[in-house]
């Protein structure tokens, strides 16, 4: 439990560029046994994966650890990477946005995998006649998820419950 490697995409689309911010986040839990999903989820669920995220609460945010350690994950800056709501995260200055992380069901998606590289722009991947980057990634790679919803932020065990179709 707590052992994989997910990278979470955060969509932000300005007037100028509609771009992917990556957060890579290792010691995270994941499911996506069909069986235990349509178990616990009935089977009207399209979800295909339930994604677990630890937190901790440090200077009164909400700092997204490392599940088997506990230990903070990183932002570009080397610093503890804070979690903000949707609406907080889009209203940042764009110079902020690859240094904290959201988790919104109208666009954000995860894969499970490690992405090596910084920001996408969409429109990279429209003018290779896709729809959009996360249409790429669906069409190229395996365990690609849209985020469906979050619960969260739990408190008595402080984690994040993301499901994914």
């Amino acid at each position: 439990m707590y052992q994989a490697t997910v990278t979470v995409f955060n969509f932000y689309k300005s007037p100028s560029a509609a771009l992917w911010f990556p957060h890579v986040l290792h010691g995270v839990d994941i499911v996506t046994d069909k069986g235990q999903m349509l178990r616990q989820y009935g089977p009207d669920s399209t979800d295909a994966a339930e994604l677990h995220i630890a937190y901790k609460e440090m200077d009164n945010q909400k700092i997204i650890v490392h599940g088997w350690t506990g230990e903070p994950a990183l932002n570009t800056l080397g610093e503890p990477l804070p979690w903000l709501p949707p609406k907080e995260w889009a209203r940042q200055v764009n110079d902020m946005l690859d240094d904290t992380i959201t988790f919104d069901s109208r666009e954000d998606f995860f894969w499970l995998g490690e992405w090596t590289d910084g920001p996408v722009n969409d429109d990279d991947y429209t003018l290779m006649r896709y729809a959009s980057f996360r249409d790429y990634m669906t069409k190229n790679y395996d365990y690609v998820f849209k985020i469906t919803s979050v619960g969260g932020p739990y408190t008595v065990i402080p984690h994040f419950e993301i499901r994914g179709a």
